[in-house]
């Protein structure tokens, strides 16, 4: 990913408010991931890898990672919690953007 990417996409959050959620998933259950009905795309950076992006709300945001221990937590888990556990063992990256201009990064 380019440095261009990411200040694009902190930017965006900071304007909109929201919490994107970009998760990078293998190519290999691509099919499960549209049976899912998940909109994705593939990395810029890595033809093996696909790239979904959640758009969180606040009150999304918060409700979805209520109970998290973020001490313990991988991209694994995450992807798990967010989509379904078994598109959660295909996970390899995890990038939380907040409005806040934060990043939180699990790979």
């Amino acid at each position: 990913m380019t440095t261009e990417t990411i200040v694009d996409r902190r930017k965006d959050v900071v304007m909109s408010g929201t919490y994107d959620v970009y998760i990078e998933i293998d190519i290999d259950c691509e099919e499960l991931v549209d049976a899912c009905g998940l909109d994705y795309k593939q990395c810029e950076d890595d033809e093996t890898q696909n790239e979904i992006l959640l758009s969180l709300t606040k009150d999304e945001y918060l409700q979805a990672t209520e109970g998290f221990n973020w001490a313990l937590l991988n991209e694994v888990d995450i992807g798990s919690e967010l989509l379904n556990y078994e598109l959660g063992e295909y996970v390899t990256k995890v990038t939380i953007y907040k409005p806040t201009g934060d990043i939180i990064s699990f790979c």
